[in-house]
């Protein structure tokens, strides 16, 4: 039996996920199919993820030139309702690592466990097995709670409906039989397509009129909108004050532990003493008076510019030289009037022109968004708006991105506000994450990331809460199996491993 622990995230927190991993297993072919028609049907559920492909086909149990169904895909094909599609994840989920599953049992069995106590255990010498990361571990964790295997009590997790079985399992499971026989499973094979998996995204060449040299570093852990940030002459926002004790936080983050941390956040940010860098409305010639001649193309301008700053993967000069491109070229104008460009020069970049379209196409299908957003009585109510009209696969972070900008026009004004003009970036999540102000750094849905950005406030009530925590995790050097969770001051589940 091997011991696998990375599993696609496909639990409690992503159940459209499940219900998209059943219906491909349903409609994948008994005779097979080629791997690319297979990996294309995975792009449109969602579900294949380029810089991991192995831990999805892994899962699956497939792999190849031709991708035949493996015995899970029949089972979970097979499944009728809920329970016995419950049952074919979790019995996958223990085939691929027995000895996880029957020591998180037995931990529940006895009383409910926080997940950082469960984590704790399991880095500690007392688990023999391999050793996940906490992502990797919290990614098991939602997938047991989503199959009933666990349940939530309050923030810890117990025994749920469907783990007698497994618990049976468990105490039949001899540890040191399974160590000493067990054996890595091969790794699943991706054929050699030649096409655009060949390439890591990083390293493609851009389909740009815009110099390689004006790409963001290929080597930058930044998402686009942030990588101008830099840790030059920023003070070590760590070893700044007392250590606050591990036994303080290990059973959970209490308000007041998140409070010192907002505290000494704000603390050293007043100390770094850098105005934001972000995009400004002006960046992208748009004012208050812009809004009054035409709210719904302002809408539409901002949208144009939230995905060539997300999707065009430039450096912010060469995002905004993109912007004007199209807008000197009358481009812009001409998508929003719904009409064909009649001339391109030379300088406007083609995948920018692409971004632009999308934006205006689904613009177009909602005439009157400014006056749903002005109409709105709360953020809320307006990042619903937006969200249904921007959203259904188009938009996701950049939403938070849209409203902040939409902001420093001044031409939305809501008393909740501030809870929705933080873009929620994955490092922002997991700087989030790991000093303890949300429970997962994943994030499939609106709700979550909305979760996300209030907790975000939260720890930075003040300024561009992205910038600050995102500039915070790269001084301190955060990182998950951290180097300096041995003396490192700051509360956080690093030092609880």
């Amino acid at each position: 039996m091997p011991q696998v622990v990375e599993l696609p995230p496909i639990g409690q927190d992503a159940r459209g996920a499940l219900v998209a991993l059943v219906r491909v297993c349903k409609e994948t072919p008994a005779k097979g199919e080629p791997f690319k028609d297979f990996r294309a049907r995975l792009r449109t559920a969602k579900l294949w993820d380029r810089d991991r492909p192995l831990v999805l086909l892994r899962f699956l149990g497939v792999g190849g030139a031709t991708v035949t169904p493996s015995a899970f895909m029949q089972a979970l094909a097979a499944a009728n309702g809920e329970d016995e599609t419950a049952f074919a994840i979790l019995d996958r989920v223990w085939e691929l690592n027995p000895l996880l599953g029957k020591t998180v049992l037995e931990l529940v069995a006895q009383r409910a466990y926080h997940k950082d106590e469960i984590y704790k255990h399991v880095a500690s010498a007392a688990y023999r097995g391999l050793v996940p990361s906490r992502p990797a571990l919290e990614t098991w964790l939602q997938i047991a709670i989503g199959t009933g295997l666990l349940r939530t009590l309050g923030i810890a997790v117990a025994a749920g409906p469907r783990s007698e079985r497994y618990m049976q399992l468990g105490t039949a499971l001899d540890a040191d039989e399974f160590l000493a026989e067990d054996k890595p499973e091969p790794a699943p094979v991706i054929p050699n397509l030649g096409d655009d998996e060949a390439v890591p995204a990083e390293t493609a060449t851009p389909e740009s009129s815009i110099p390689v040299s004006a790409s963001a570093p290929a080597s930058s852990p930044l998402p686009a909108p942030l990588r101008h940030l830099t840790t030059d002459g920023v003070p070590l926002p760590r070893n700044r004050e007392r250590v606050v004790p591990a036994s303080r936080f290990a059973q959970g983050f209490t308000d007041e532990i998140l409070g010192e941390t907002t505290s000494r956040i704000a603390s050293w940010w007043t100390e770094v003493k850098r105005p934001s860098q972000a995009y400004q409305p002006s960046d992208f010639g748009l004012d208050a008076e812009s809004w009054v001649e035409s709210a719904d193309e302002v809408v539409y301008r901002v949208a144009v510019a939230a995905a060539l700053a997300f999707r065009l993967d430039r450096d912010r000069v060469a995002v905004v030289t993109a912007f004007s491109a199209l807008d000197k070229a009358g481009v812009l104008g001409d998508l929003y009037q719904g009409t064909v460009p009649e001339n391109l020069p030379a300088q406007v970049d083609a995948r920018a022109l692409m971004l632009a379209s999308l934006a205006a196409r689904r613009c177009a299908e909602v005439p009157e968004l400014a006056s749903q957003l002005e109409g709105r009585a709360t953020a809320a109510e307006a990042f619903a708006s937006l969200d249904s009209a921007l959203g259904r696969g188009l938009f996701r972070t950049e939403l938070f991105w849209i409203m902040d900008m939409l902001s420093k026009l001044g031409v939305i004004r809501y008393p909740d506000l501030g809870d929705f003009t933080v873009t929620p970036h994955r490092i922002v999540r997991d700087t989030l994450f790991r000093l303890g102000f949300i429970e997962s750094p994943y994030a499939s849905d609106p709700a979550a990331l909305t979760t996300t950005a209030c907790a975000s406030r939260k720890a930075v009530p003040e300024g561009p809460a992205d910038e600050i925590l995102t500039l915070f995790a790269l001084a301190c050097g955060c990182a998950y199996d951290c180097p300096h969770r041995k003396n490192c001051d700051y509360p956080c589940r690093e030092r609880l491993e």
